[in-house]
């Protein structure tokens, strides 16, 4: 499962309208990605990345920070928080260039779970961080414990059977738990979303997506059924381009949760305060913006 070029095009471009702090015209980015080359033998390639713009500017629910036609892009003054950047700027480490990349990038991977629960909760959605570590994140550290304060919170009248728990386990295969809506406390078998956070390469979003699906369910009674599961993976990658095979592929297995969902989920209307780590992030993020290497990121075919 492959990414088309026009993704990482397409997060490059950004990245320069967000440098230059001024609208990019179609010359403007054929200066900086081909240079040498006339206006024709750039047009296709940048007219792609034009529309990617565009597709995820539709997409991401009034919250997309940049401005886009068919011949430029601008990006829009961000004074706080925006989702879509962070999630931007925390995938774009992988092209390099700050002195700080490989720590920031092991603490956005840590960070994307919890980008995840506070975009389902700005959308109405009960969520929670089943993974470690939990005590931050408002759930008792031991697992038995937490799995009965989420039970208690989702309001599902499932009895957890605690000698179907190994030493080992960490979070029964789930980063983050959530429900459409909490249930009524009657009797168990309310929807859940079991949600994995995937942040390595898209060529292992299928198998994350499938491994350990069953786990969670395995150690309750009369409540979080398999039949009611709807397994999910979250990705900061945009797949609104992913090929209509790897996609449907994909949706057999679950709800796909990419960059743009994400982003549309945290346009909902309900007021939930960005957690802090992921504030203290975000600042730093911010302030090495200008040191990631895109210049050199552009896909050209061969």
């Amino acid at each position: 499962m492959v990414l088309a070029d026009t993704v990482v095009n397409c997060d490059v471009i950004e990245l320069a309208a967000l440098a230059a702090g001024k609208t990019l015209s179609d010359k403007d980015l054929t200066k900086q990605f081909f240079p040498g080359k006339d206006m024709a033998e750039a047009k296709p390639d940048l007219d792609d990345a034009l529309l990617r713009a565009r597709s995820r500017l539709q997409a991401c629910g009034g919250i997309y920070p940049f401005r886009v036609t068919d011949r430029s892009i601008t990006s829009i003054r961000i004074t706080r928080f925006n989702a879509y950047l962070f999630l931007l700027l925390g995938r774009s480490l992988r092209f390099g260039g700050p002195r700080r990349s490989n720590s920031l990038a092991e603490r956005f991977r840590d960070r994307f779970e919890d980008v995840v629960c506070w975009a389902l909760r700005k959308s109405g959605f009960p969520a929670e961080i089943l993974s470690i570590p939990r005590r931050p994140r408002g759930l008792p550290v031991q697992l038995a414990p937490a799995l009965r304060q989420i039970a208690t919170r989702f309001n599902e009248p499932a009895a957890l059977r605690e000698d179907r728990l190994m030493p080992h386990d960490n979070d029964l295969d789930v980063d983050v738990l959530s429900v459409p809506i909490r249930g009524n406390g009657d009797r168990g078998g309310w929807p859940v979303f079991q949600i994995q956070c995937a942040t390595g390469p898209i060529a292992g979003l299928q198998a994350k997506l499938q491994e350990g699906g069953e786990t969670f369910g395995t150690v309750w009674e009369n409540g979080f059924f398999p039949g009611g599961r709807i397994r999910a993976a979250a990705t900061p990658d945009d797949l609104i381009d992913l090929a209509a095979n790897y996609w449907l592929r994909l949706c057999q297995t679950g709800w796909i949760i990419d960059r743009t969902r994400i982003v549309f989920l945290a346009s909902g209307p309900v007021r939930v305060p960005v957690p802090t780590a992921v504030s203290q992030l975000w600042a730093d993020l911010w302030s090495v913006r200008d040191d990631i290497s895109w210049q050199t990121a552009w896909k050209q075919a061969a």
